[in-house]
C-alpha cells in the first residue's frame, strides 16, 4: 500500500522553468542544466522502479511504501528515494539510473562509471548512502521516542543495460546491490531473514502517522543559488513546440507562433506558471502587460478569469494570485 506517492519536487519544476526562461548566456546556465539533468535521470529511474515494486511478494501482514520521504535529522534533513515498512523491519531503497559500466569499490567508498570513451566519473558509494539513510532513520526513531525497528538497505540499479563490475568487497556488493528485475527475489530473502514477531498494529499506525507528519518538502530555491535575476528571465508566451523556445503573438483570440505556425488557445497558462515559479506567485496588471506582451487590459482580465485567477486589493493596487496554478503542475 502506497502511503506517500511519488511526486516531482518543486525544485525540479523551477529548474525546468529556468531551462525555458533564463537567457542562454547566463553564466550559471550550464550548472543548473547539469543539476536538472541529474535530477531528471533520478526521477526516470525511480518511476521505472514502480513496475517492480508491484511484484514484491504478498505477505501475511500489509506493507507500506513511502516515496521521497524527507525527515529531520539534527539541524538538517535526509531524504530516502523509497522506504518500505514491512511488519517488522524497514527497507531503504537507494535508486540509481546509471548508464555504461559501473565499478563498485565499497572499500574506498566510491563508485566509478565508464561511458563509452569518456573519462571515468567518480560517485559516492550507493551502499554507503543507503547505510547512512538507515542510520539517520534509526536516529529519527530515537528522537521521536519510537520503538527501534530494524533497517535493511538495497542500492537498486534501474537501467537494464548497465554493466556492473566489482573492485572490492564482493560479498557486500552481492548483499546490497540489485538490479530492479531481481528486487522481488531479494525482498523474499529479507522476509525470510526477518521472521520475528510482527510489530504491534497500533504502533505501526502511529509510526506511519509520524513519518507523514515529519515529512518536510525541499523548498530551497535554485533561483537564489544560481543568481538568476528577473532581468535574466525571457518574457512572453512561449511556443511549446519550438526548440529553442520562441515567443508567440496574440492574434485574433489565439496565440500564434510565427516560426512554426502553431496556434494555441491557453498557452498563457504555462507562461503564468513560469512567472509564479521564477519571479513571484503574485503579479500586478502592469507586470502582466509587460510579461505577456499584451496592452489590452480587458483581454488580460478575460484570460485570468478563464483560469479562475483571483485578485486582492483595490483597483489601483490590485494584485493577482497565481498560486492555484502551481497546484496543477
Amino acid at each position: 500500500m502506497i502511503k506517500k506517492a511519488r511526486c516531482i519536487p518543486l525544485r525540479v519544476h523551477i529548474l525546468r522553468a529556468m531551462k525555458r526562461r533564463v537567457r542562454p548566456n547566463h553564466e550559471k546556465t550550464q550548472d543548473f542544466l547539469n543539476e536538472l539533468g541529474r535530477k531528471e535521470a533520478g526521477i526516470y529511474g525511480e518511476q521505472s522502479l514502480d513496475y517492480y515494486l508491484k511484484l514484491i511478494p504478498e505477505t501475511d501482514h500489509p506493507f507500506y511504501i513511502f516515496h521521497g520521504l524527507r525527515l529531520p535529522f539534527r539541524d538538517t534533513f535526509f531524504q530516502m528515494d523509497t522506504l518500505i515498512l514491512f511488519s517488522n523491519f524497514f527497507l531503504v531503497l537507494e535508486v540509481k539510473f546509471f548508464k555504461g559500466t559501473l565499478y563498485f569499490d565499497p572499500k574506498n567508498y566510491q563508485l566509478l562509471q565508464e561511458v563509452d570513451d569518456n573519462p571515468l566519473k567518480v560517485y559516492p558509494d550507493p551502499i554507503l548512502q543507503a547505510s547512512n539513510q538507515c542510520s539517520k532513520l534509526q536516529s529519527w526513531l530515537r528522537t521521536r521516542q519510537l520503538t527501534d525497528v530494524p533497517c535493511e538497505k538495497l542500492a537498486v540499479l534501474t537501467n537494464p543495460k548497465v554493466i556492473t563490475k566489482v573492485l572490492s568487497s564482493p560479498s557486500e556488493v552481492d548483499r546490497n546491490v540489485v538490479k530492479s528485475p531481481a528486487l522481488s527475489a531479494k525482498v523474499r530473502m529479507l522476509l525470510k531473514r526477518h521472521f520475528s514477531q510482527p510489530l504491534d498494529k497500533k504502533f505501526i499506525k502511529k509510526l506511519i502517522k509520524q513519518l507523514l507528519k515529519d515529512h518536510t518538502p525541499d523548498n530551497s530555491s535554485p533561483i537564489l543559488q544560481y543568481g538568476v535575476l528577473p532581468s535574466d528571465i525571457i518574457k512572453g508566451v512561449l511556443c511549446p513546440c519550438c526548440s529553442p523556445y520562441k515567443v508567440m503573438k496574440r492574434i485574433y483570440g489565439t496565440w500564434e507562433c510565427l516560426y512554426c505556425g502553431g496556434k494555441y488557445d491557453d498557452a498563457h497558462r504555462a507562461a503564468l506558471v513560469d512567472y509564479a515559479l521564477l519571479i513571484s506567485p503574485f503579479i500586478t496588471m502592469r507586470e502582466l502587460k509587460r510579461y505577456l506582451g499584451l496592452e489590452n487590459r480587458l483581454t488580460i482580465i478575460s484570460l485570468l478569469k478563464n483560469l479562475n485567477i483571483e485578485f486582492v486589493g483595490g483597483t489601483k493596487s490590485r494584485t493577482y494570485n497565481l498560486t492555484p496554478l502551481l497546484t496543477k503542475t
